[in-house]
């Protein structure tokens, strides 16, 4: 193990471990992998008597849920998806329950949306509920809310939520576990002679480019690829938070952290962004978006200057107050991201209107800027 390895995965103290449904779930027989789970608790056990604070981010309730309601394909409807996961999050509770409960340790389920990340109370309130959690040494077991969330109200994959959780906690790593060893040079199961790479210090375009095409899945009991999984991984190491991607089913927790366990250490940035700015550009979904001309993307971008209705040529898709939103320039890019200070039915009167036409319309109180500088982060 390098030196540079050695000292980032030691000196992580709040870990945050995901773990996919292909481990956790028989996907041939059904059900829980109750006996992987077992493992899983004696090895966060080893971590915790170390000093270290794990959460784990749980994939699971609707393949679990499945082999209970008699499906062998994941369904495509929505009902029949949430029937599953109000059915498999039972199931999948009480394992992690008995089996933690084998090492003296004691789990609490906490079922997340998006809307418990846009909402800055909520997410402050999630924020402190976790901290008391591991403050008593209880580890908190984190899904998404499959049984009621929608689109709108999605997270996304469980590679993103594992993400969003290591950012709003302020984890020092997360750890990824898949059915992969780790990140290759190729894919190995076309081509035998592919690497794995076992240290990567940025995750570039041509790093991402190795994971495959947006969209690639993997079975019938899981939703996200590799793909969705750098992604994922890309946030967290650009906003200064370490990752380790591995094989579940070779590799524990406490291996990652103790052993050379096999895998692919990713390092974050040295410089870690504030609490503000990780929520602005990577943990919460934008509930719109506006379209910006050249002139007004050249400011955000070159000086940093709040966002004017001025510069704003289209809206797409409704938000309120206080919601935030993407900025796109004219082809379509994602420029940056803000706070909006008025909804989108009230921008559609003063698009393109300098501020002086914008009072005269909407009357002396709405604010001079869409979005405040303060309030926005460019990428």
């Amino acid at each position: 193990m390098s030196e540079l390895r050695k000292n980032i995965l030691d000196e992580a103290r709040r870990v945050v471990v995901k773990i996919g449904s292909r481990i956790l779930v028989d996907s041939e027989k059904g059900g829980v992998r109750t006996r992987y789970i077992q493992k899983l608790a004696d090895s966060v056990a080893k971590l915790m008597e170390a000093g270290k604070e794990v959460v784990i981010v749980t994939s699971g309730a609707v393949g679990t849920g499945m082999a209970e309601l008699g499906y062998k394909e994941k369904p495509t409807v929505m009902a029949e998806k949430q029937a599953c996961a109000a059915v498999g999050q039972i199931d999948l509770m009480y394992a992690y329950r008995e089996m933690f409960r084998w090492v003296d340790l004691s789990v609490g389920q906490i079922l997340l949306s998006a809307d418990d990340f846009r909402d800055r109370t909520r997410y402050k309130n999630l924020q402190n509920t976790v901290k008391v959690m591991l403050g008593k040494k209880i580890v908190p077991i984190i899904n998404e809310n499959d049984s009621l969330a929608v689109a709108e109200i999605k997270v996304g994959d469980n590679d993103k939520l594992s993400s969003d959780v290591a950012l709003f906690l302020d984890a020092d790593l997360l750890v990824v576990f898949t059915d992969e060893d780790g990140l290759f040079d190729d894919n190995p199961k076309k081509n035998p002679n592919a690497r794995l790479l076992r240290f990567v210090p940025e995750i570039t375009p041509a790093i991402l480019a190795l994971a495959g095409k947006p969209g690639e899945a993997g079975s019938a009991v899981s939703t996200g690829g590799m793909r969705s999984k750098l992604e994922a991984i890309r946030n967290v190491t650009k906003s200064g938070v370490s990752a380790f991607l591995a094989n579940g089913m070779k590799v524990l927790p406490h291996q990652v952290i103790f052993e050379n366990a096999k895998g692919t250490l990713f390092a974050g940035a040295k410089t870690k962004l504030n609490s503000r700015q990780r929520w602005l550009s990577f943990i919460t979904t934008p509930r719109g978006s506006v379209v910006v001309d050249e002139g007004g993307a050249k400011a955000l971008q070159e000086k940093h200057s709040s966002l004017l209705p001025v510069g704003v040529t289209a809206v797409r898709k409704h938000f309120d107050k206080g919601d935030l939103i993407e900025i796109l320039d004219e082809a379509g890019n994602a420029i940056a991201r803000g706070v909006a200070g008025f909804d989108s039915e009230t921008l559609k009167l003063v698009l393109r209107k300098k501020t002086a036409q914008v009072h005269s319309i909407l009357g002396p109180d709405v604010p001079d800027e869409l979005v405040h500088k303060n309030d926005l982060v460019v990428f």
